[in-house]
């Protein structure tokens, strides 16, 4: 055990623990619903979320330099996770060894360097491959069938801490499909984690739909 926390909290293995560890934390803020996964998206298509207008979407430079790698149609974090934590089992693995027997500090750093560079590089190729049955599920998720209109007055529960005009996300049930979209709301309604809410618009562009609470849309409708 000891020798396993001397490897991985010593360089260079202690570069990719540190991420891998930040990496853990903001999973935990998501579980929280204290952040959403969106933010490091670089588009809809990359997106859990359902997509509203696909034939339409542009395709942005983000988004092509990852379909070059291999590591499209999975939300960006996910594959930065795998990527990371790749990295790091070929990093520890590596310098337990390869260089186990350096006992010069100056050489350790320069062999250690190029270990970081080669095990970050592998692991796309490594990530690409690993990827492949999610980017299945995920084309699922985003193509159940689902357009902007058939989601015109679906309900939906709330998944985050609140819910803005610039900020939320809401799971809603379509035909049995249980589908996570971008959700926006009036601040005014301070809606929250687990509320019931009714979809009332979409903006294809940016694939958000625009909610309102459940008890305000029987109203609306009466």
């Amino acid at each position: 055990m000891d020798a396993f926390l001397d490897l991985v909290t010593a360089y260079p293995t202690s570069v990719f623990t540190t991420i891998n560890l930040i990496i853990v934390g903001i999973w935990l803020i998501m579980a929280l619903g204290l952040l959403d996964i969106e933010i490091f998206d670089f588009d809809i298509d990359t997106d859990i979320d359902i997509d509203v207008d696909a034939p339409d979407a542009d395709i942005t430079g983000g988004t092509t330099f990852l379909s070059t790698l291999g590591l499209q149609g999975v939300p960006f974090f996910i594959v930065l996770t795998i990527i990371f934590f790749v990295s790091w089992l070929i990093t520890y693995f590596s310098v337990k060894y390869l260089l186990f027997w350096n006992n010069f500090e100056s050489l350790r750093y320069i062999l250690g360097s190029g270990i970081l560079v080669v095990s970050f590089l592998v692991s796309i190729p490594i990530t690409a491959r690993l990827i492949r049955p999610l980017r299945k599920l995920f084309t699922k998720l985003n193509h159940a069938g689902a357009t902007a209109t058939d989601m015109m007055g679906k309900q939906c529960k709330v998944r985050t801490s609140k819910v803005t005009p610039s900020f939320g996300e809401g799971e809603c049930n379509n035909e049995g499909a249980s589908l996570i979209l971008k959700i926006r709301a009036d601040e005014k309604y301070q809606l929250s984690k687990g509320d019931l809410v009714r979809i009332i618009d979409v903006d294809k562009e940016q694939s958000v739909f625009q909610v309102i609470p459940e008890d305000e849309f029987g109203i609306n409708n009466i």
